[in-house]
């Protein structure tokens, strides 16, 4: 046995226990003998070889070449506790320590290792590496770093080499996605075909194409995951004159309770053994034996207009772009989904929608943004978007669309999952959806969906930099200048008024006297003296009263000049310095309510926990409008602010906030304009007129009374060009689409940027093809009509079924004698 241990290696045994074997490997780290109970793993499957301890030093682990390392979260068996370590994959091995700076180094090998999320929900971003002889339970800070860590472990076992900047389908091209999960009904493993335990979620169950497993058996299943593209198909693709077709993507067994076979339509499956087949595309269902009287080629089932199928994806060429060959491609979707959202909630979106169509056309946002996505299908002539998230993730998308200039080939649709959802209101699609078990009616839907076109405004700012100057560091010559004014304009001293005025004046500018008299110089002889000086203060006089005349024409051409010209000339001055801070796609805030969204977002980020959930944010912003009640902190602000509308100054009645809207919904449904219709002074509110709508907050009881009445008294104008001047010296809080922060002085305006082309739900439309439909049944029934009504052919048909039909004709004989 002895000969068999690795000289390089550390092993670690407690007193009276023998070296096994050299690749068992239990959890205990170095250098913490108090610790090392609490510190093993209590999952440890039922062997009966002794787990020893295979520990290496920092040394040997720097010789090797690294792939990932970071600290993550380890799950202990005392009492479940977590501890930090700190982890390093290297090679096909993974190491982890107390910390970085530690000398030993417990670790695992991978050599027969998986990988699979701890729940369906798995809302601390938790994951489990499962090997022969152990379960390493872990627990990373977000979901795309546990994501990161999930893509580096199953690198390491195919021997490539991971990166996470760059993306590659055919990386993991056929590996399962697991997660822990539990059964309600008898299921059975894939691999061994033996029955998965019920309660106790030791099952794992891939989250694209449900294949089951046991934790021991994961590490022995097959790579035959839902194809991606042309290349993952492999020997299973059909090639006829025609060209490539789709095959059928068969798996065995765990089909649904009422399952029936497409063929001779019984039912299918079992709740004792793994038998009969699902196609993971179409959707449909055959007995072993009528397996092969199925088609070869796949329909793809209700989803088809919208999934790319692996067949028109060959290859991604060297601009990182999908090279698509196929016809059915002409609108595919693009599925961006945030899994955040909805508490959540997004990442059973995000494994339902994998399910459905291509996982190769489905990516999260919280795991490189959209750019990834977008950039892959940058060389399709048209495609759809659909974003599941709220209406931050929906300018986060339009915002790249934007970067791309991708606006004129592609439409976006929205499937609300956040707290507002003001945008997925007014297109038709909800307040918000929770239920992953509508997708299918959803993609339904958005294939019948119509565009409109969505207005979008740039939100340019400048800002004005206030020097505040002490009186110490005025200069003396400014201090003199300025006296020497005062007295000219003030004084009643003549001479000290001729005396300013040398000081202010240049020379030969001062202006000459009025009289026609000579100057004291002129006149001679001693005779003349008495005169000589009344004739001087008769001039000095003249000449001072000269000065303050021509000093107040000076000052009075100097504002009329001003009224004039420095208008047009700060216009122009502000106008050129105005650079774009953001894009509005909703609405604009500016007091009260921006007020409210900076602390929520301030309160978010302070303590994520606290607003985890759309009840919790709901509540939280309930709490933040009732404080303002008493507060009124921004109480008068229109002697903070000037608006104009375009280029017309607006007289402002004393208010709390001003929000300027593009779409009918604000504040997660609210109708803050006080209706859809014209009337006498305005135009009917729509996102497509290039207009805005600018309204007056008064406070949080108006903004309150608002969700359940229509006022309308607080309209200020509708129109195309929007300019915000905040005077003082403090900031005032503004927001964009719930995104907040502090406006310093200075201009804000919100001119007219692009468009973008949205998917918006007709329900006129839908409608229509479900009255075709219905009439197509009724027609179905006439010609059938004789046939059912016979005894002879009501035997054929369960009871359930007679029901249904006796139903049917019962509605089809009203219609047709309509």
């Amino acid at each position: 046995m002895a000969s068999k241990l690795n000289p390089n290696v550390l092993y670690v045994t407690e007193p009276g226990e023998t070296l096994r074997s050299p690749q068992a490997d239990s959890e205990r780290t170095a250098g913490e003998a108090g610790e090392e109970s609490s510190d093993s793993d209590g999952e440890q499957e039922e062997t009966s070889h002794k787990l020893i301890r295979k520990v290496s030093t920092s040394g040997q682990i720097r010789a090797k070449k690294s792939v990932k390392e970071g600290i993550l979260l380890k799950q202990t068996s005392s009492f479940q506790r977590w501890k930090r370590r700190y982890f390093k994959l290297r090679g096909r091995t993974l190491y982890y320590a107390k910390d970085c700076k530690s000398l030993i180094f417990d670790e695992v090998d991978l050599s027969d290792a998986s990988v699979a999320e701890t729940s369906t929900k798995n809302i601390n971003n938790s994951f489990t590496v499962i090997t022969p002889f152990r379960k390493l339970m872990l627990c990373a800070e977000s979901r795309k770093e546990m994501e990161d860590w999930i893509g580096a472990l199953k690198s390491v076992q195919k021997w490539e080499t991971y990166e996470a900047s760059q993306f590659n389908m055919e990386h993991f091209s056929g590996m399962h996605n697991w997660y822990a999960c539990s059964h309600a009904r008898p299921t059975f493993c894939n691999v061994c075909r033996d029955a998965l335990p019920g309660v106790t979620s030791h099952g794992l169950s891939c989250e694209v194409c449900k294949f089951k497993a046991h934790k021991r058996c994961a590490v022995r299943s097959t790579n035959n995951c839902k194809w991606t593209t042309l290349a993952s198909i492999g020997n299973d693709i059909i090639e006829d004159e025609e060209g490539v077709s789709m095959p059928h993507q068969w798996l065995e067994g765990n089909l649904p309770v009422s399952a029936k076979c497409v063929v001779c339509d019984k039912t299918c499956g079992s709740v004792r053994r793994l038998q009969d087949w699902r196609c993971l595309w179409c959707k449909a269902i055959v007995h072993s034996s009528c397996k092969e009287q199925m088609g070869k080629v796949c329909p793809l089932g209700q989803c088809r207009v919208s999934i790319i199928p692996p067949t028109a994806l060959n290859s991604i060429d060297s601009d990182g772009f999908w090279k698509a060959t196929s016809a059915s491609c002409s609108s595919p979707l693009l599925v961006l989904v945030n899994s955040k959202s909805g508490d959540n909630q997004g990442v059973k979106f995000l494994r339902k929608f994998k399910q459905l169509l291509n996982p190769a056309q489905v990516f999260d946002l919280m795991n490189g943004g959209p750019e990834l996505g977008l950039r892959l299908f940058q060389k399709f002539v048209t495609f759809r978007i659909l974003v599941c998230g709220g209406d931050g993730s929906v300018g986060w998308v339009l915002s790249e669309l934007d970067k791309l200039n991708l606006h004129k080939q592609c439409q976006l649709g929205v499937l609300p999952l956040g707290t507002g959802n003001d945008l997925a209101r007014v297109l038709g699609w909800g307040g918000l959806c929770d239920d992953d078990a509508q997708l299918l009616q959803i993609l339904e839907k958005l294939e019948r969906a119509t565009t409109k076109m969505l207005d979008r405004w740039s939100v340019m700012t400048y800002e004005v930099l206030y020097l505040f100057v002490s009186q110490v560091h005025i200069t003396q010559y400014a201090d003199s200048v300025a006296s020497h004014l005062a007295k000219i304009l003030d004084s009643d001293k003549h001479s000290d008024v001729i005396s300013s005025a040398k000081y202010v004046v240049p020379a030969g500018s001062v202006p000459s006297q009025e009289s026609g008299g000579s100057s004291p110089g002129e006149s001679g002889g001693e005779s003349g003296s008495e005169g000589k000086t009344y004739r001087s203060k008769e001039q000095l006089m003249l000449r001072a009263n000269s000065l303050k005349k021509a000093l107040r024409q000076i000052i009075e051409q100097a504002e009329k000049g001003k009224t004039k010209t420095s208008r047009a000339e700060s216009q122009r001055v502000h106008d050129s310095q105005c650079s774009e801070k953001c894009v509005m796609n909703n609405y604009f805030g500016i007091g009260l309510d921006a007020k409210i969204s900076l602390e929520f977002n301030n309160k978010r980020d302070e303590h994520p926990k606290k607003c985890s959930s759309r009840t919790k944010n709901m509540m939280w912003y309930g709490v933040l409008g009732t404080k303002e009640l008493v507060q009124k902190t921004y109480k008068n602000l229109e002697q903070r602010v000037q608006l104009e509308c375009d280029g017309v100054p607006m007289s402002l009645p004393s208010l709390q906030g001003l929000a300027v809207l593009n779409i009918p919904s604000y504040a997660g449904g609210i109708n803050f304009w006080g209706g859809t219709k014209e009337d006498n002074n305005f135009g009917a509110p729509s996102f497509d007129d290039k207009k805005l709508e600018v309204v007056a907050v008064f406070g949080s009881m108006q903004m309150a009374m608002s969700r359940v009445i229509n006022l309308q008294h607080h309209r200020i104008a509708q129109c195309r060009q929007v300019k915000i001047t905040i005077l003082g010296e403090e900031g005032v809080p503004v927001q964009v689409d719930g995104e907040a922060w502090i406006q310093p002085p200075g201009i804000v305006k919100i001119i007219h940027k692009n468009r973008a082309q949205m998917l918006t739900r007709d329900r006129a439309f839908e409608s229509t093809l479900k009255s075709w439909e219905d009439k197509r049944k009724i027609d179905s029934y006439r010609t059938t009509r004789p046939r059912l009504n016979s005894q002879q052919s009501m035997e054929y048909l369960t009871e359930e079924e007679c029901t249904q039909v006796q139903q049917l004709g019962i509605v089809a004989d009203m219609l047709i004698n309509k």
